[in-house]
Order: C-alpha cells, then sequence, then structure tokens
C-alpha cells in the first residue's frame, strides 16, 4: 500500500507461499500514485475487422481464465483475433502505457485490470483508458446490451466518473472478517460475531480457550481496521474534502476499541506479518480481504475456515457497509483497435460465456454480474459467503471519484500504530488530527507540482 507498508506485491508474495497468489491478486486493491495528466481521451473510431492486442496481468490470466476466452473468441470471430502481451515482473505497466501513448507507438488496445476506485480518476485524468460508453453503444456483439444492465448498481456506479463509464469489472473485492471454526466455537460462536463488541467477547473467550493463537488481527492498518470500522460506523464516511472521515466521533470510537484490544493482549498493535499468520493458521479471527477464508480453506479443508462479511457497533445497521473495490478491464487512449478491445471484454464477461463466469465464481470471488450470480453463486452452498458479501457491496457507500486514496492509506497506518503502541500515550484525537494535516499538506503539495 506504501512503501512503509505492506504493498501489494508484497501481499501477493505471501498469498504465492500458499499457493493462492491469483486469488488475491484479483481481489487486493492497489494504491493509486500521482502523476502528470495527459491529453483528454480521443473518441472512439468505428469498430474494424482488426487484430486486438490486450496486456493483461498475469495473475488475472488464471483468475479470469482469459486464455479461454481468447481461444473461444478467436474462433468465433477469426477477422479480430485477440492476443495478450504480460507485464514484465514488477513493472508500472500505467506508466509503460503512458509512455506509449505519449510516443504514438502504443501497440496494446486494453489493458487487464485497472483498480477501481484507486486508479480511476488519476488513469483517466493521466489519459490512459478511455470511455467506454461509445463502444458499448457501438458493439454488435451478441448480448453486449447485456453486460452494463446487470452490474450491481453501486459497482457501475463506482466504476464512472461525470457520467461516463470506464470500467468492465471482473471481480468485486471487499473487507471482511475471517475465521478458523475451532477457535471461534471454543470460544462459544457457531456464527460470525456481527458487532464490535461480539468481536471482542469472542477474541477473550478464544484467548482462554486458545492461548496459543493471535484471537485477532487486522491484516492491513487503515483498509481493513480504522476504514472499515467508520464504514460500518457511520452512514457517509467520508468528509467535506473527499477524505475518510478519520477526525469523526466514530473513528475515535474505533481507535479506542482497537487500543482496548491491544491493551488486553487480543490484537497486535502493528499488521506486520498478520496476513501470513493468519496462511499459517496462527490468527483465530481477521479483517482482511475478503477471500482470506476460502485461502484457509485450501491449506487446512474446507471445513475448518470460512469468510463472512464486515462486523458493526449494533446488529441489524450497516450504515455505510464495507469498502469495496473491482478488478475492471479498460480500453487504452489511442488504442487502434478499442472497439475490438471492448468487444473482447463484453464478449468475455458477457452472459454466454460461462466459463469466465465460473472461473470468477469459483477462483477470484464475487463476480459483478447478476446473470453469474443467478447461475453459478446462487447454485452452490459452499459460495453462500459471496452472496452475504454481494448483498452487503449493494448497500454500501463507494470511494469519492478523486485522486487521494493513494496519499490517505500511505499515511494513516503509521498513526495508526502509534495510537495502538501501548508504549505511548493514547491520545487519538491529537493522533489523528496530526495525520489529517499531513495528509491534506500533501494533497496540497502534489497539486501544486
Amino acid at each position: 500500500m506504501s512503501e512503509k507498508r505492506l504493498s501489494r506485491r508484497q501481499f501477493l508474495g505471501a498469498a504465492a507461499a500458499a499457493s493462492a497468489a491469483s486469488v488475491l491478486a484479483a481481489c487486493a486493491p492497489a494504491a493509486a500514485t500521482q502523476a502528470p495528466a495527459a491529453e483528454e481521451p480521443a473518441a472512439p473510431p468505428a469498430a474494424v475487422d482488426a487484430p486486438v492486442k490486450i496486456l493483461c496481468r498475469t495473475d488475472i490470466k488464471g483468475a479470469y481464465a482469459v486464455d479461454k476466452a481468447v481461444e473461444a473468441w478467436n474462433a468465433a470471430y477469426p477477422k479480430s483475433p485477440a492476443s495478450l502481451d504480460e507485464p514484465p515482473s514488477g513493472s508500472d505497466a500505467a506508466t509503460k502505457i503512458q509512455a506509449s501513448q505519449a510516443a504514438d507507438d502504443l501497440i496494446w488496445d486494453g489493458y487487464m485490470i485497472m483498480d477501481v476506485p484507486w486508479s480511476l480518476v488519476e488513469w483517466i485524468k493521466r489519459g490512459i483508458v478511455a470511455p467506454l460508453d461509445d463502444y458499448i453503444k457501438a458493439s454488435t456483439i451478441p448480448n453486449a446490451d447485456k453486460v452494463v444492465p446487470a452490474i450491481i448498481p453501486t459497482v457501475k456506479e463506482a466504476s464512472s466518473y461525470e457520467g461516463k463509464f470506464y470500467g468492465i469489472p471482473g471481480n468485486i473485492g471487499s473487507v471482511a472478517l475471517a475465521w478458523f471454526w475451532e477457535p471461534l466455537k471454543a470460544a462459544g460462536y457457531d456464527k460470525q460475531p456481527e458487532t464490535w463488541d461480539e468481536v471482542y467477547d469472542a477474541s477473550k473467550k478464544i484467548k482462554e480457550a486458545k492461548p496459543e493463537l493471535t484471537p485477532f488481527a487486522s491484516a492491513i492498518n487503515g483498509l481493513c481496521d480504522l476504514t472499515t470500522m467508520i464504514y460500518s460506523a457511520k452512514e457517509d464516511p467520508f468528509d467535506a474534502d473527499g477524505l475518510v472521515d478519520i477526525q469523526s466521533k466514530e473513528a475515535i470510537d474505533a481507535l479506542k476499541w482497537m487500543r482496548k484490544m491491544v491493551e488486553e493482549g487480543l490484537m497486535p498493535a502493528s499488521d506486520k506479518d498478520q496476513f501470513g499468520n493468519w496462511l499459517k493458521g496462527g490468527i483465530a479471527v481477521i479483517t482482511c480481504f475478503d477471500v482470506a477464508g476460502t485461502m484457509a480453506q485450501q491449506t487446512f479443508g474446507a471445513d475448518k475456515a470460512d469468510t463472512g462479511i464486515s462486523f458493526f457497533p449494533e446488529k441489524g445497521k450497516i450504515n455505510a457497509g464495507a469498502p469495496f473495490w473491482m478488478n475492471s478491464s479498460v480500453v487504452l487512449n489511442k488504442a487502434k483497435n478499442g472497439q475490438g478491445a471492448a468487444d473482447f471484454y463484453l464478449y468475455m464477461f458477457g452472459p454466454d460465456n460461462k466459463t469466465t463466469g465460473k472461473q470468477i465464481t469459483d477462483v477470484a470471488a464475487k463476480p459483478a454480474y447478476q446473470y453469474t450470480i443467478d447461475e453459478f453463486v446462487k447454485a452452490d452452498k459452499k459460495y453462500e459467503w459471496e452472496l452475504r458479501g454481494l448483498d452487503l457491496v449493494a448497500k454500501s457507500k463507494s470511494f469519492p471519484r478523486n485522486t487521494y486514496w493513494g496519499i490517505f492509506n500511505g499515511k494513516i497506518g503509521g498513526y495508526i500504530q502509534k495510537c495502538l503502541d501501548v508504549s505511548q500515550t493514547f491520545e487519538p484525537e491529537k493522533t489523528m488530527a496530526d495525520a489529517y494535516k499531513e495528509i491534506k499538506d500533501e494533497i496540497a503539495k502534489q497539486k501544486i507540482e
């Protein structure tokens, strides 16, 4: 998430150790970085019979069964053959794409994937991506007109900016609790703890029953704990400046709750190595990306762990819900065959391509389309957790469309850890005021530059 925090690449490294990198990569958000603006996206050209070239992240190929979609597409549309390139390992694909656009030597028509909402406005302002509305309207792919209307409304809203639609979503990630059943049942719970008080109570009892385990932890300070708890406690988790409202009463209450958990030995003060410890079975309950439970199931067995939804101050009151994000496929500005890229996405994620729909349900988790949910998610009891998560996403508030998340998330983790450091005086109001000032100063600095 930042150089001082657990990066998405490091997170993927931990997942790879558990043979689940593609699962986590397809569900993990990435922080946006600031960059110079570029020219506005050009209007899309008319559809042509020409090759379609997609730059596709390696992990997404497996998570979405993209190779199989290409094979089926090429059989159906031999005049517009699709091919895939993979970004070099560790490269910044967005910077490479933007450089090619500036040099007028772009060889790709689309990219899989853009992290929405984290990168949406930044990539638009940099001129990396083109709006999809005209491409979708012009598409002659069978059932192309059924794709966008089937997207969960809050997801469609989060994929739009200034009245234009930019990303064809593949899967939806969100923050949720995951747990191991044995320690949770030893604490007297046969279902997910639903409230802050229940998580505290379960953690106390787990500490007594299973002292060798960490009762509760956060995978990432910022997103998975404070931001998620503010979402759970406030109907509008953002302030007038479009930032997570870390100075609100609800934010201070969340920090007091976490501090109590740390003081009583129920939660580590730092998120360092917590996800890796979860994958090893050393944590009973974790607030994390919603695939954490399924990844533990792959290691320990389907009946050993589970994934739920977020946790809230009051039962039955979700307020803003939980933070969510999407991995979305985009058409690149200045693409030679932007229509072909859009048509390929509409084909791949459309109702007729069952292979990708099933693969996302099985591997990447939480598909974005109602027809996929109806056919695959609702059909199997093991996907009940996806239904619960999707229901919450449908009722959750999306992040404001701005470029602040990367700055916010890069700064807030250290301030949270300061609040949770029991060797320091606990001053949550002052600490959050200091954090807010640093975040605002950084935003102002980057706007000037």
